[in-house]
């Protein structure tokens, strides 16, 4: 009877612990066993011992949530009711019976398992990239991994070089380091064996294709049909349900004018979605588009579902094996986050008796997104709206005061947003009042809300402000989170800070604020502001500072009208306008190469060779170069002076001797035959007139050395 009590009270109690009755380990290698529990038993203490009965061999235990000794570590997860054992570095010896158990005030849980370890032979071996994909565009050396995901350890490994000949070993490592400047022929192939005591097994192969791009050493290498190099985006991107997601997809100059597409899968198999039909291409809810000057294609894709989740590959149409670089896309459904309210409207309209209109949107979060607006009373807070925007009659307040709040909800929860007050005033016969979001008024401050700067130049922000606020301080700050921090403020009516100033027109109600050599990282939010005892009046701006190309140069002339009847220089100059700084000039002759390098070119008369020369300029950044007007010299001798003529191809603006002028074409042509027939007939009236007079003139008698002429 004894015996038969004992052995009942250590049967395994089902339902309150469980576990996978058989485990199968390989020598060398990890295992991970889950043992479920029941919630009554989240605080006991959990243990993992070798053996099936009672007097089994503790190895580990849970000391709080975890615990480990030697080879063996435990977890316990109380929420989901599983504590997990992992033992490591396994060998056959760890074959046999084991339990999870759980410590209770009577009879302890125990779960009984068989762990099996046995030998395993390689897999074949994987190789994977350990640098960034565009690492051997720039010259960099690409790093490969080989590993072999099942067979017992320890492994082998080793690389080798595949030639026509033999192979050669030159690594017994399992990676695999390819610095470009090493590599001495135009093309490679690289392989690895895994081996253990069970076998050996060889890895796809590994093609390194080397070129060169303006100095730089680089090349591309080809796993298993994905090119590292050739192009290269981010691995792993997420979307959010019912919302649109950009891909960037970068590749080499080479492959400017090939078609780029973008495929379903993993494999040259994929199902091809979208491709470019010349730079852009659309089809349903994806499109793409080429920028071959940047060497990015653009995939976009609308309206995101739970099903689009799953592998796609940038792909670029070759003769040979195409580029490919595989993505993998989680779309995901995202709880909406705080509404933002934003002024839809003029910043001044409240002041002049008309509608303010505000809208509420979360910018994050699965769509679609439902959208109210509340009023928020002392008897309650009734719904006024359904829609995303509330627009705000000043001839419909019956209260000096009112407040409304909107909230954002989807299928995963509700979230409000802050308040808009609104306070109402009379200005004369105009029913005038002012709003306030967050601590930023309308009508008492204004500006314009999106401002856009140029790297390298400067930027002008005018804030408009109510008449009332004419003697107080003003203020430009810069928003880091929550807070704003102050960048420059008015001392009296000026002040400058660093490249930032500030001046308060009182007479115009508006103060100005002026960013000099704009930087990229000046991109961000700002507000323009008035220190006042309440409430400060504030006004968002977002300045956006990016690198602009140049724009067409335009040429001025720098000296006076006449200088080129004087043997003078005429001066040029050569100004883009528009375009990121620092710009490069450079003045060239169309019949020669660069002959300056220069904003300002010097036409000297006696350093023509020729009777017609043509010059123009080219000004250039980091984002492209553009070439100005052709400028057409026509050089003249007149009474022993070298003199020219300078005119602008295509805007007939001309420098000559007398003047400097702006005639079309046509009239220039007309001008130029009436000089010609008018210096022709005055030279045929000068010889007419000179023939008539010496035919007239009769012979003075007492002069001896006169001429006699005879008629016939």
């Amino acid at each position: 009877m004894w015996t038969s009590i004992i052995l009942i009270g250590f049967l395994p109690v089902s339902g309150a612990l469980w576990a996978d009755k058989s485990v199968r380990g390989v020598v060398g290698r990890a295992i991970t066993i889950d043992c479920h529990y029941e919630e009554k038993y989240s605080s006991h203490t959990k243990y993992w011992c070798h053996g099936w009965t009672i007097q089994c061999s503790t190895l580990v235990e849970t000391k709080g949530q975890h615990g480990r000794r030697g080879r063996v570590s435990i977890t316990d997860n109380p929420e989901q009711g599983i504590f997990t054992v992992t033992m490591e570095d396994l060998h056959s010896g760890d074959t046999g019976w084991y339990s999870c158990g759980i410590t209770t005030p009577g009879a302890d849980l125990m779960f009984h398992l068989h762990l099996q370890i046995s030998e395993e032979p390689v897999s074949v071996p994987v190789l994977r990239y350990l640098s960034p994909a565009n690492i051997s565009h720039l010259g960099g050396s690409v790093l490969v991994s080989c590993e072999s995901l099942q067979g017992s350890l320890p492994i082998q490994y080793t690389w080798h070089e595949k030639h026509s000949s033999r192979d050669q070993m030159i690594s017994d490592t399992n990676e695999l380091v390819l610095p470009c400047q090493s590599l001495d022929l135009q093309a490679h192939r690289y392989y690895c064996n895994a081996s253990n005591r069970l076998g050996i097994k060889s890895s796809g192969m590994l093609n390194v294709t080397i070129f060169s791009n303006t100095g730089i050493c680089s090349y591309v290498t080809e796993i298993n049909d994905t090119i590292s190099g050739a192009l290269w985006t981010e691995r792993y991107v997420r979307g959010v349900v019912g919302r649109v997601i950009t891909i960037d997809c970068h590749y080499e100059e080479k492959y400017r004018s090939h078609t780029k597409y973008w495929c379903r899968g993993w494999t040259r198999h994929c199902l091809i979605t979208v491709e470019t039909k010349q730079q852009h291409g659309q089809r349903g809810r994806v499109a793409i588009s080429d920028n071959p000057e940047w060497g990015i294609f653009n995939v976009t894709v609308k309206n995101l579902r739970s099903g689009d989740t799953g592998w796609y590959s940038c792909g670029i149409t070759t003769p040979d094996a195409d580029p490919m670089f595989h993505v993998h896309l989680q779309v995901s459904y995202e709880p909406v986050s705080v509404p933002v309210l934003r002024y839809l409207s003029p910043a001044n309209v409240s002041r002049l008796g008309g509608s303010v209109s505000v809208s509420c949107e979360s910018l994050q979060g699965s769509l679609p997104i439902q959208y109210r607006w509340y009023e928020q009373t002392s008897s309650g807070h009734p719904k006024i709206s359904d829609n995303k925007e509330l627009t705000l009659h000043c001839q419909y307040f019956n209260q000096t005061h009112h407040q409304y709040y909107c909230s954002a909800s989807n299928s995963l929860g509700v979230i409000y947003s802050g308040k808009v007050n609104v306070i109402i005033f009379n200005n004369g016969e105009i029913c005038s009042y002012v709003t306030e979001i967050n601590g930023i008024i309308s009508g008492a401050l204004w500006a314009e809300d999106k401002v856009r700067g140029v790297v390298g130049r400067a930027v002008t922000i005018d804030c408009h402000y109510a008449p009332m606020y004419r003697s107080h301080t003003k203020y430009f700050c810069h928003m880091w989170g929550r807070q704003c921090t102050s960048l420059v403020n008015t001392n009296g009516t000026n002040e400058q800070y660093g490249r930032m100033t500030i001046r308060d027109n009182i007479s115009q109600g508006i103060f100005t604020v002026t960013v000099e050599n704009l930087v990229s990282q000046d991109t961000g939010h700002y507000r323009c502001g008035i220190t006042t005892s309440g409430n400060h009046p504030m006004f968002d701006v977002h300045l956006q500072v990016s690198n602009e190309p140049v724009s067409v140069p335009v040429l001025q002339f720098l000296s006076p009208a006449n200088v080129s009847c004087v043997e003078g220089s005429v001066s040029l100059s050569c100004e883009s306008v528009q375009g990121s700084p620092p710009i490069q000039y450079t003045w060239h002759e169309n019949t020669s190469s660069v002959i300056s390098v220069s904003d300002k070119l010097d036409l000297h008369c006696q350093s023509n060779k020729y009777q017609h020369h043509q010059y123009y300029c080219t000004a250039s950044n980091t984002r492209g170069a553009k070439s100005s007007e052709i400028v057409n010299v026509s050089v003249y001798n007149r009474e022993g002076n070298c003199s020219f003529v300078i005119r602008f191809t295509g805007t007939g603006r001309e420098y000559s001797c007398e003047t400097f002028t702006t005639v079309s074409t046509a009239s220039f042509m007309i001008w130029k035959v009436v000089r010609w027939l008018f210096f022709t007939l005055l030279m045929i009236g000068t010889i007419s007139v000179t023939w008539f007079t010496r035919q007239t003139k009769k012979p003075d008698e007492s002069d001896p050395h006169r001429l006699v002429y005879k008629v016939k």
